[in-house]
């Protein structure tokens, strides 16, 4: 866990070695708990708000006000990023999560495409196809379901075992405005919210190396008119978009 400056040079060491890292008070606790309540607004509005855990693609698409756009242009996140997947990354994918008191553990698993090579019977290669994390709007706790992860996963080469109960995980805790970085090998899914009354909610933003084609991935793009109302340094991160929330390329 890191707080206050961070060495960067220090935190991608980390990021090849452990396969994570949590930084505290990435951005301003205020703006961070506004991030959460705009989200809570926007989610208490889709079909499936009366779910314990809600999970919202394509933020961006709901939000005119455009309120997560720090979320992909903070500085410390990008050269993380960009360590891993290298230059030109794209923008895979913006989604929320909503862990409500009652939420049930999750299950572990590691990010597209890692899945593919165990279910053709290939070892996971040693290559960050991409990189994901997990801001935290609100605080973050083992007991509100705060993000697990098994350091060192990403160097297996598989991809975690089905109804196996894992031992060692580590739960992902930071006051509003931390973020979880990891690589998108790495096993890792959301923990149970054991309170009564804490809130927990999170946005995912992954980006995924050049080379790789979107559709791979099965990713929400932009839309064509949220991605031309963006700044510059993040149309540069989108390539490729749609015409119509949740399309397919090709559709």
């Amino acid at each position: 866990m890191h707080d206050g400056l961070f060495d960067l040079d220090e935190l991608k060491a980390e990021l090849d070695e452990y396969g994570f890292v949590v930084l505290h008070n990435l951005i301003p606790a205020e703006q961070a708990q506004h991030m959460a309540d705009r989200l809570m607004d926007i989610m208490n509005r889709q079909p499936d708000a009366e779910k314990p855990y809600q999970n919202l693609r394509g933020v961006f698409n709901y939000d005119p006000q455009d309120t997560f756009v720090p979320l992909v242009t903070n500085s410390i996140y990008l050269e993380l990023a960009q360590h891993l997947v290298g230059e030109g990354m794209q923008m895979a994918e913006v989604g929320a999560v909503w862990n409500k008191p009652g939420a049930p553990v999750g299950g572990l698993h590691a990010d597209v495409p890692a899945g593919w090579f165990s279910q053709s019977g290939r070892p996971v290669p040693d290559v960050c196809f991409m990189v994901n994390c997990i801001w935290m709007l609100t605080e973050f706790t083992r007991d509100n379901g705060g993000t697990l992860l098994m350091p060192f996963s990403q160097h297996s080469h598989r991809v975690p075992r089905a109804k196996v109960a894992y031992r060692h995980l580590v739960a992902a805790e930071g006051p509003p405005g931390s973020i979880v970085i990891f690589n998108g090998s790495i096993w890792h899914g959301c923990g149970a919210n054991q309170t009564r009354n804490k809130q927990r909610v999170g946005v995912s933003s992954g980006f995924f190396a050049q080379w790789m084609d979107p559709r791979a991935g099965g990713w929400y793009l932009l839309t064509r008119e949220v991605r031309d109302r963006m700044p510059p340094e993040v149309q540069a991160m989108n390539r490729q978009v749609v015409e119509r929330p949740g399309q397919k390329i090709g559709d």
